[in-house]
């Protein structure tokens, strides 16, 4: 069941201090950026500093209870991604460090021709660590968007797999949705399509490579029901600390070679986790963790589903309002019915409007929005749109309300006019 009542909004919204702190005076629709913080998470940081501050691998109870917390968020974090093992779980400074250090662990095994494919649509953090792969040898090649959607057709991937003459592909690298249009990309058939060309060839096919940052605090992520073989998303995006998180298919995860020291084991996911972790930040991710499942009665997975219920009457909401607006264009699929299409994040430009002025106006009325080419400078290039000009951006959650956004196109009616 959705969130979507007064009452029921008002118990969610209580649970987050900056949310209690700053009342009706901020507005907080920039959430794709990162997002605020529950209680929880702020009492298991505090607890952590307090009570066993101290590092890991030691005899003492102190050091014993830092080795437990860091198993306990991974059990939690394979629980969320409905992963087979904890050990498949990798923590790391944020997903742009960890995208970069699978691509440059893969890079040993590249061979001269072999393909790589990145989308149009993606974030930059998931095109150029796979295009420097061009320096060993691979073949990187852009799977292009289609119409003004934007979109990306099946069919294109299909003809960049089975391209006469080329080399095999190797990897795919895509989003599970743009952080820019917030449109959800079909990772499930991506993956099969990799597997039955690898069938064809005698082989497992290309490794598919997610980023699901922009996806994660949205809605529920099987792993196994994607059929991908990564997946990283970042913990301050989905209600956690500044802290990046990587999951990695067993069997994937052992081809490849991680740079670390000759003392840290082999496997995974310790060869994967250079130096200190952030201690703290993986028991405050715990606590994230701990306020979603909370959400519906300790169930995680359903709990994720009343998120993204409860955002699908938002954005039908916002998408409302925004096409009453004249001049207003949504950049990406404007469907009213927006649920299993797209998170609330929306990019739009308005005729004869400057995006930073309209941004600043916003700002001036302590409403939290973005401008710019929002991290996908080709996408915005692709869509004919300057990307040093860009779109502005607003990214909703489950702890945004109807009235936020009434009053948010009540201010945008007039911002950046002037």
């Amino acid at each position: 069941m959705a969130m979507t009542s007064s009452s029921a909004l008002e118990a969610v919204r209580s649970r987050f201090p900056a949310l209690r702190e700053a009342g009706d005076r901020e507005i907080f629709f920039d959430n794709a950026a990162g997002a605020q913080v529950p209680d929880e998470v702020l009492t298991a940081v505090r607890d952590h500093l307090v009570t066993r501050n101290v590092q890991r691998g030691g005899r003492y109870a102190l050091s014993e209870r830092v080795d437990q917390q860091i198993e306990e968020t991974r059990g939690l974090l394979a629980a969320f991604l409905n992963a087979r093992s904890s050990n498949e779980i990798i923590f790391g400074l944020n997903s742009t460090t960890l995208i970069r250090g699978v691509a440059e662990a893969a890079r040993p095994s590249f061979r001269a021709r072999d393909r790589v494919i990145v989308t149009e649509l993606d974030h930059e953090a998931n095109i150029g660590p796979w295009l420097r792969l061009a320096s060993s040898g691979a073949d990187v090649v852009f799977w292009k968007m289609r119409g003004p959607d934007p979109r990306l057709d099946l069919d294109d991937l299909r003809a960049l797999v089975e391209e006469p003459g080329c080399g095999p592909v190797r990897w795919i690298a895509v989003p599970l949705a743009s952080n820019a249009t917030g449109g959800i990309v079909d990772v499930a058939a991506i993956a099969k399509i990799a597997r039955e060309a690898g069938a064809r060839a005698g082989d497992p096919g290309a490794r598919v490579f997610v980023d699901a940052v922009h996806y994660a605090p949205h809605a529920p992520i099987d792993v196994q029901a994607l059929g991908a073989d990564f997946l990283a998303f970042s913990g301050y995006k989905i209600f956690g600390p500044h802290i990046g998180f990587l999951w990695g298919r067993a069997e994937a995860l052992r081809e490849l070679a991680p740079a670390r020291e000759f003392f840290i084991p082999a496997e995974a996911p310790y060869a994967f986790e250079s130096g200190t972790q952030a201690y703290e930040g993986l028991a405050g991710m715990a606590g994230a963790m701990r306020y979603l499942a909370s959400l519906a009665d300790g169930d995680i997975r359903r709990a994720m589903e009343r998120i993204r219920e409860t955002e699908a009457t938002l954005a039908a909401i916002f998408l409302e309002a925004a096409h009453a607006l004249p001049g207003l264009t949504i950049v990406g699929d404007s469907s009213p019915e927006p649920l299993g299409r797209r998170v609330p994040t929306f990019a739009f430009r308005i005729a004869g409007r400057d995006p930073r002025k309209i941004v600043e106006a916003l700002a001036a009325r302590r409403i939290h929005a973005r401008d710019g080419h929002l991290y996908a400078p080709r996408l915005m290039t692709a869509l004919g749109i300057d990307p040093a000009v860009g779109a502005c951006r607003v990214s909703l959650c489950h702890y945004n309300t109807p009235a936020e956004i009434a009053t948010f196109f009540d201010v945008l009616r007039t911002a950046g006019t002037r």
